[in-house]
């Protein structure tokens, strides 16, 4: 007997009529799925392995809210005034210990301070190396007690004397000022560090910003020279920056603003009443900014 004859002779109770319906639905859902690769083939996709950098986009660091490291959006946006440094911070800063050392980087004697992370604090895991201004030397972060607090924040810092300043005194030794930094922080194992860079030290940091982007984590620019020979390659880099400049600097200030706002994933912020070396004037604030800045860095990193 066939199956139509059977079915016919079957009586329909509601349990097989809610059955029928059911079966009908799963081909339905069943018919859809393998029908989706179809419409994706009839707008012109091609099915095929993904490439290497569709397989990187999935493996981009993000932190808790799903940014990424390259989400102009998040750098442009957030107020990196958000949070007061801890007291905890201020409390260890006069715990740390600063140690100095010299090293040789390309026929240039290198001197530099450096800071561990002080016992009871937590280590960030985060490198922060100083640059300075041509009136200025490692001592400046020093002064200000910038290196302790950073290192109190949890990070490693390492402040340097560039050559000719300070106690480098090597001044025509380095020809590739990009080359000099790089060799610098592999010298001091050092990997991906947030660099900051005031005035002079710009033709240092933007040569090697532009040149090598995949070995910073993070830029904090105050006010650099030599920025006008990034332009071309500032809107291809995602590397987190803090442009910093102060109100009364009339020339630097804005010049490299405007320069530096071209790399997309930036944000400038403007220190009131501040000089040329605006951390000098404001070096609360300054702080204040160097920890939130650091703490997102961190966050996109450490989150994947």
């Amino acid at each position: 007997m066939s199956p139509s004859l059977l079915m016919t002779k079957m009586p329909m109770t509601p349990h097989r009529v809610m059955a029928m319906v059911m079966a009908v639905a799963v081909l339905c859902l069943v018919f859809s799925a393998f029908r989706a690769p179809a419409k994706t083939l009839k707008l012109g996709a091609v099915l095929e392995q993904p490439s290497a950098a569709a397989v990187d986009a999935l493996h981009v660091k993000r932190d808790t809210s799903g940014r990424t490291m390259a989400d102009p959006r998040f750098w442009h946006t957030f107020n990196f005034q958000s949070e007061s440094i801890p007291a905890s911070v201020t409390e260890a800063a006069p715990k740390v210990t600063v140690t100095t050392n010299n090293v040789n980087i390309m026929g240039a004697n290198t001197f530099y301070r450096e800071a561990q992370v002080p016992a009871g604090v937590e280590a960030s895991g985060e490198v922060v190396v100083l640059l300075h201004g041509a009136a200025f030397k490692s001592a400046t972060w020093l002064e200000l007690n910038t290196i302790n607090l950073l290192a109190a924040m949890g990070h490693r810092v390492i402040a340097v004397d560039l050559p000719g300043f300070g106690e480098s005194k090597d001044a025509g030794a380095v020809k590739d000022k990009a080359e000099y930094l790089r060799s610098l922080l592999a010298q001091l194992s050092v990997s991906s560090p947030i660099l900051v860079s005031p005035s002079m030290s710009g033709g240092y940091s933007i040569p090697f910003l532009t040149q090598h982007p995949e070995d910073l984590a993070g830029y904090v620019p105050v006010a650099p020279v030599g920025t006008e020979r990034g332009k071309a390659k500032y809107p291809e880099l995602q590397v987190p920056t803090l442009i910093i400049y102060g109100e009364k600097d009339a020339g630097l200030g804005p010049t490299s603003r405007d320069d530096l706002s071209n790399i997309p994933t930036s944000q400038a912020v403007q220190l009131p009443g501040a000089k040329h070396p605006a951390y000098l004037d404001q070096p609360e604030m300054f702080h204040t900014l160097l920890y939130n800045f650091i703490k997102q860095v961190h966050a996109h990193r450490a989150v994947v």
